[in-house]
């Protein structure tokens, strides 16, 4: 140790300081970068040596950089962002539902109940509205049985359900076909983001190689990524020990589990939806059947073939009862001609909302008030015993009438909704905090890389007044000595 060594270490300590001044300056420039985390130089001591003082330092250097991340609260931050993100999903798509009702549903009381009386655009009011207006054209039928007007009124009222019954089944086909092609997009993209990660997997082994945790920047893409993925699939994360940084990704399957990356490897996931209502995860290379529990497409798919589909389900069963009981009722007794109100020629299609139609050869001439063989002008039997349904309860129906029933339908997916957005507004806060936790620890602070930046600035200084200290000492040593 001489004063040439001391003039060595105040130079490591200058560039230590200058690295330091770097790094906050680093800091303040991704200030507005979602996906870094703050990072800090470390500085430290690489020995001791004897001298006749006694054992000394060697002087600081930087040993290495670090980044801010608490690896616990990124996993509990992937956990619940598969969560939040699923009830994103199902409330997205059972709203998008809700406006293919063409029925506005009012919240404001304590249970879910319709307003008939919304619009959709289509010159009519809701399902519930139209049919309200079917049963009474058989009411007003009935008080005046032999008026043409009355029996035109009743077949454009006809022509509106059976349209509206078809449009709205329609509407939600589409809807679900949406649902369908979203969840393939996605699919993909989380099969892009697995690759990536992967990838990345890699080149941080690589950069680490001499070093563990220097890849800070390709450490804050995968971190990222990992955040994308999460909000797709559900995926469990771990590190695998002694590898140069890696991580392996894994997912549930009905029997454990099974990695989607390992190192450099990566399996890709593929969804068989062929069967309705049916959707199967598996392995696309070796085919092991795997399980998809939160994420976007979790929650897609469960809104899809659960609120959608009961939805879908109840339309068609309403549709079904319109069909058996009104015809039922206009061929009862001695009906010259044994036709039909709506179209039933056996195929089950016709028993649908969106296959429902009105028999062809019915016209205001031939439709019939009663089912008795004189067919007298004034006899109303037939159509008020149609118009009485609309209170009667139907067995098929839960002993419901069909009002009832569909009011029940639509509060049902009305309470769906509710539910759902419930629970997405406590796992948003949930999720908030978890964020704002991370972001005390990742995120920068201006003020924080200020005052480092300033401290290091201050070392950078004292340290040069050292090294021109140690200077004039040398030149007293070397020219005012001899």
């Amino acid at each position: 140790m001489s004063i040439l060594g001391d003039l060595a270490n105040a130079t490591k300590a200058l560039n230590a300081h200058r690295f330091g001044v770097t790094t906050a300056g680093t800091n303040i420039a991704n200030v507005n970068n979602p996906e870094y985390s703050r990072q800090r130089v470390v500085l430290g001591d690489r020995g001791m040596v004897d001298t006749v003082a006694g054992p000394r330092g060697l002087g600081v250097e930087v040993m290495g950089f670090t980044q801010m991340r608490d690896q616990i609260l990124d996993r509990e931050v992937l956990r619940e962002s598969s969560i939040n993100s699923s009830l994103e999903a199902q409330s997205d798509a059972l709203r998008k539902a809700e406006a293919n009702m063409g029925q506005e549903i009012n919240r404001t009381g304590d249970s879910a109940f319709i307003d008939g009386a919304s619009n959709d655009g289509s010159g009519s009011g809701g399902l519930a509205e139209v049919l309200n207006d079917y049963f009474n054209a058989f009411h007003s039928l009935s008080a005046n049985p032999a008026s043409d007007a009355e029996k035109e009124s009743l077949l454009q009222k006809s022509e509106i359900l059976v349209q509206k019954l078809n449009v709205t089944s329609e509407r939600f086909e589409d809807l679900k076909a949406d649902i369908s092609m979203e969840v393939q997009t996605d699919l993909e993209n989380a099969n892009r983001l697995i690759e990536e990660i992967s990838r990345i997997n890699v080149e941080i082994a690589r950069a680490e190689a001499s070093g563990a945790g220097q890849a800070l920047t390709l450490r804050d893409n995968r971190q990222s990524r990992l955040e994308q993925l999460s909000e797709i699939i559900k995926i469990d994360v771990s590190n695998i020990v002694d590898s140069g940084g890696q991580i392996k990704i894994s997912i549930e399957t009905p029997t454990g589990s099974v990695d989607l990356v390992d190192r450099g490897h990566f399996e890709q996931i593929k969804l068989d939806d062929s069967q309705p209502g049916l959707p199967s995860f598996s392995i696309d290379r070796t085919g092991d059947a795997v399980s998809v529990k939160g994420g976007s497409v979790h929650g897609l798919i469960a809104a899809r073939d659960g609120g959608i589909e009961n939805f879908m389900n109840s339309l068609d069963q309403l549709a079904s009862e319109l069909v058996d009981q009104i015809n039922g009722l206009y061929n009862d007794g001695t009906a010259p001609g044994n036709t039909n109100f709506f179209t039933d020629t056996g195929d089950p299609a016709e028993k649908t909302a969106r296959g429902i139609s009105l028999e062809s050869s019915l016209t205001a001439f031939n439709l019939r008030t009663t089912n008795a063989a004189a067919q007298e002008p004034g006899d109303n039997s037939l159509v008020l015993a149609i118009a009485e349904l609309d209170s009667s309860e139907i067995g098929n129906l839960g002993d419901r009438s069909f009002s009832e029933f569909y009011r029940s339908t639509i509060s049902d997916l009305a309470q769906e909704v509710s539910t759902v957005d419930s629970r997405l507004e406590d796992e948003g806060i949930v999720l908030k905090l978890l964020k704002e936790q991370q972001d005390s620890v990742s995120g920068v602070s201006i003020d924080e890389e200020m005052t480092d930046m300033m401290k290091f600035q201050r070392a950078f200084e004292a340290t040069g007044r050292h090294i021109r200290a140690i200077d004039e000492m040398l030149d007293v040593i070397i020219n005012r000595l001899i």
